[in-house]
């Protein structure tokens, strides 16, 4: 009972509001500035944030090039397309792709971060980023005051047992 009644409260205490956003387009042939996919992503709600995603372009066999691709806070690079993409296929029974890109951060700080792309040969892509809070568990006043009273009854049953002896 008391392992069930712990892992309630660590579950209520970690809670997590998520936000899931998709995002599709067709990405121009080339690497240069005007031609990159900018996803833009802005969280100002709490300290810090995680952010998964993930990249499916619509061509077998197209792949994500290196120049102006990763993570970039306000304009700047915060993380490469080596460091920012996972080539991750999906195999399914009805469809493989091998062409899903994945991406994964955590604790980032809040602020205005663009998520860019460049697809070898352009085309067409769909995706989606889920951005969720990373929270830390507030306690009531009535958690104090009833940690208290538990704390005062406690006492109080030691110091009449110490009495009865």
């Amino acid at each position: 009972m008391k392992k069930l009644l712990a892992a309630a409260l660590l579950l209520a205490s970690t809670s997590v509001f998520a936000t899931t956003s998709t995002f599709s387009g067709y990405d121009k042939p080339g690497t240069g500035n005007a031609n990159t996919t900018k996803i833009s992503i802005s969280y100002h709600d709490t300290s810090f944030f995680n952010l998964s995603g993930e990249v499916d372009p619509s061509s077998w066999v197209t792949w994500i090039q290196d120049k102006n691709s990763g993570l970039y806070l306000e304009g700047s690079l915060f993380s490469d397309k080596g460091d920012t993409y996972t080539w991750s296929p999906v195999a399914s029974l009805s469809d493989v792709d091998p062409t899903v890109w994945k991406f994964n951060f955590s604790n980032l700080a809040a602020g205005n971060y663009t998520l860019q792309f460049n697809l070898a040969g352009g085309g067409n892509y769909t995706g989606s980023y889920t951005v969720s809070a990373v929270t830390s568990a507030v306690p009531e006043p009535e958690t104090y005051g009833m940690m208290l009273f538990g704390l005062g009854l406690m006492g109080t049953i030691a110091l009449r047992r110490q009495k009865n002896r």
